[in-house]
């Protein structure tokens, strides 16, 4: 279990920085678009449908790794006066529906990334091909939904280390 916890580490760590690197392309074509505006008058014609493909890819693939380290949105106003004991059973219910969007997301969007694969789907504007964006989808879920089964495992009583030590 411990090999397996220093990959999904690594794995987090990487899909940390994998998702920067949209976030960073993201800033930079709109601040081209911004200047291209200002000084000629229209910004490239792929700027805006490319930024709209960058913001998927950096939320899908930081997905992953903010469910592995519980870094994703959670409203915890009645679970934290749970006992303990409670609080476990509520932290797995939460990993079970969220196990259970990802298989539902996950299969819509394989489906979809499928027919845009096999139409040649691409955006209207620039032309852009679709499908690598669209695999991005399932591909997360898949492993965001691994991420979320480890974090249902190593509530017993292991150590977080994601957390620094805590539990």
């Amino acid at each position: 279990m411990k090999q397996i916890i220093k990959v999904a580490d690594g794995l987090a760590w990487l899909l940390t920085i994998l998702s920067a690197i949209p976030a960073i392309l993201m800033t930079a074509f709109v601040v081209l678009a911004s200047v291209m505006r200002y000084f000629w008058g229209s910004p490239f014609s792929f700027t805006e449908e490319l930024v709209g493909l960058l913001f998927t890819a950096m939320v899908f693939s930081g997905l992953p790794a903010c469910i592995y380290r519980e870094r994703n949105i959670s409203v915890t106003l009645l679970v934290d006066k749970y006992p303990p004991v409670v609080r476990h059973f509520a932290h797995i219910a939460s990993m079970l529906l969220i196990i259970s969007f990802l298989g539902w997301f996950g299969f819509l969007s394989l489906e979809y990334a499928v027919s845009m694969f096999e139409l040649d789907g691409r955006t209207t504007g620039s032309r852009i091909l679709l499908w690598p964006w669209v695999a991005l989808m399932p591909l997360s879920c898949l492993f965001a939904t691994l991420a979320a089964i480890l974090r249902i495992t190593r509530r017993n009583g292991q150590p977080d280390i994601a957390k620094g030590g805590a539990i």
